[in-house]
């Protein structure tokens, strides 16, 4: 739901006069005239500014409890960041990858690349990794829509020879494949991480890894070097894509505090975004 700014008052003009004796007999009724329109004055001025208080605070009982945290979500905004910033490019199914969207890849590892404005954050915060004792394991970067492609085709034939129907099978896949031009990996800017004894043990990328260690440390720190956990758990009916403790993307810093501070996915917080534009507009 969309709110708009509610200014309230933060105090009250409170008029007062005071009436000064005189000596003269014939002077008191005038000074009495004048204490009365004084009086008169400064009550309808009291009036007027009590009558304010009063619209302002019944504006403000108008608005409900979730109203009201809706619209400190928006007071809270990073002030710098705007819903058409690189970094917070929305991919999903309702958002496809813009048709001619480039990308500025670098190969971080044999095979694997990554925008390389994210190169940076990304090789510091492995660094971090190792020195707090986790070794950790790049899965995935940057995946072409033609690979998307093939990824989807093949869990969809996999599904089908396990006796799915086709109808069926598409359903299992899309639970953690995204369609093709709906993933982010095609950005540069998501990528998969594990552990590597994860790896060695014969395990891949499931949600139990997120019964490591490693993986714990991850979210832990993962705000400090720009990404977030892109599908948390409970999400899917905000995202589209069931829990993945593996998938961390890519969104800045002061991004990625505010949103792990308030609890949101991407689509929350570009919502939030545009929110605020439009206001702003208005």
């Amino acid at each position: 739901m969309k709110n708009k700014w509610i200014i309230i008052p933060a105090s009250m003009l409170l008029l007062t006069g005071c009436a000064q004796e005189q000596n003269n007999t014939t002077e008191p009724e005038q000074s009495n005239e004048q204490t009365n329109e004084q009086t008169e004055t400064a009550t309808n001025e009291f009036g007027q500014s009590e009558s304010g208080t009063t619209e302002s605070s019944n504006q403000e009982e108008t608005l409900t409890p979730e109203e009201q945290k809706h619209a400190a979500l928006i007071e809270a905004l990073p002030e710098d960041a705007s819903s058409t910033d690189w970094n917070l490019i929305l991919v999903n199914r309702e958002n496809p990858l813009p048709e001619g969207y480039e990308t500025n890849l670098v190969e971080v590892e044999p095979q694997k690349e990554i925008d390389e404005r994210i190169v940076e954050p990304f090789q510091n915060w492995v660094a971090a990794a190792k020195e707090a004792g986790h070794q950790l394991y790049f899965a995935s970067g940057y995946r072409s829509v033609e690979r998307q492609q093939n990824n989807y085709d093949r869990s969809v034939n996999n599904y089908m020879k396990e006796g799915y129907s086709e109808a069926e099978a598409i359903e299992k896949t899309e639970e953690y494949i995204a369609v093709p031009r709906s993933s982010e990996h095609h950005t540069g800017l998501a990528i998969d991480v594990v552990d590597q004894e994860w790896i060695a043990s014969g395990k891949g990328l499931i949600p139990e890894y997120d019964t490591q260690p490693s993986q714990h440390w991850l979210e832990e720190t993962m705000a400090d070097y720009g990404f977030i956990l892109r599908y948390p758990e409970g999400t899917s009916d905000l995202t589209g894509i069931n829990y993945e403790s593996w998938h961390f993307r890519y969104v800045g810093k002061e991004n990625a505090q505010y949103i792990v501070e308030q609890g949101l996915v991407l689509e929350q917080y570009i919502e939030l975004l545009k929110e605020r534009e439009t206001s702003t507009q208005e």
